[in-house]
């Protein structure tokens, strides 16, 4: 058993080069991957453990309407439970599994989240009676101009008992919401500006919002992307056949 070795190391490696080509970035040197999309955010996590090397693997989406610096999976989770590795070679092949698992969910994502109207026909499925759940789908509907909707989801927020600071923020935003609501361009300007700023706090770069209310043919972009994914993966595999076979007549 080879039990020394830099895991860290190996896995923001293989992570990186296997993910940036597909425009998903490290967040710092954490491990940790970003797929920016603007209004939402794809997070992608492998996740550590404090007792044994291997990784867990969490991927979700995060809407960016609520102004607060961390990071949340409004939208999936946990995907990979832990997987405990033997060796180095074992931990990169876990890895690089991940990353293809990463590739293609980002994939899938894209398309489920590919424009307001289609974010809200999928978001609306998961949501029961979570205030967090209502709020973002409330301005889904608010951003698909289907107002009924939107106030709904929004006053259901709005008339939840409050205990904690965050949801006496949140009731305030929602109230300041539903003013915007009766005018549909304020209401796109001041979602612009709240996408804004919650990505300041986040630590994000600046992105134009411009294509907030486009419609989007995701199935022709989304088989793209996996095209690509699988070139990329094919490239590296022939790059490691041909080190392990001048490995092995060395």
């Amino acid at each position: 058993m080879d039990a020394v070795f830099d895991h860290n190391k190996i896995l923001k490696k293989i992570a990186k080069e296997r993910l940036t080509p597909f425009g998903i970035i490290q967040q710092g040197k954490s491990r940790t991957f970003l797929y920016d999309n603007g209004w939402w955010i794809i997070i992608i996590e492998f996740q550590s453990s404090s007792w044994s090397k291997g990784s867990y693997l969490n991927i979700g989406l995060d809407f960016n309407f609520f102004p607060r610096e961390h990071f949340a999976f409004t939208y999936g989770y946990r995907e990979k439970s832990f997987e405990e590795v033997k060796d180095e070679k074992h931990f990169a092949d876990v890895i690089n599994e991940y990353c293809d698992f990463a590739i293609k969910k980002v994939a899938e994502l894209r398309t489920k989240f590919a424009d307001v109207w289609t974010a809200s026909n999928t978001f609306k499925k998961q949501v029961d009676k979570d205030p967090w759940d209502n709020f973002e789908l409330g301005i889904l509907y608010g951003l698909t101009e289907n107002l009924s909707k939107a106030k709904n989801h929004l006053q259901k927020v709005s008339n939840e008992k409050c205990e904690h600071n965050f949801e006496f923020e949140r009731r305030k935003l929602v109230l300041e919401i539903l003013t915007w609501l009766g005018d549909d361009e304020t209401f796109l300007i001041k979602m612009k500006d709240l996408i804004t700023q919650t990505r300041q706090l986040k630590k994000l770069s600046f992105a134009n919002l411009d294509n907030l209310r486009t419609k989007s043919n995701n199935s022709v972009a989304s088989s793209d992307f996996e095209e690509k994914a699988a070139s990329v993966w094919n490239k590296i595999k022939r790059w490691m056949a041909m080190v392990n076979k001048a490995h092995n007549q060395t």
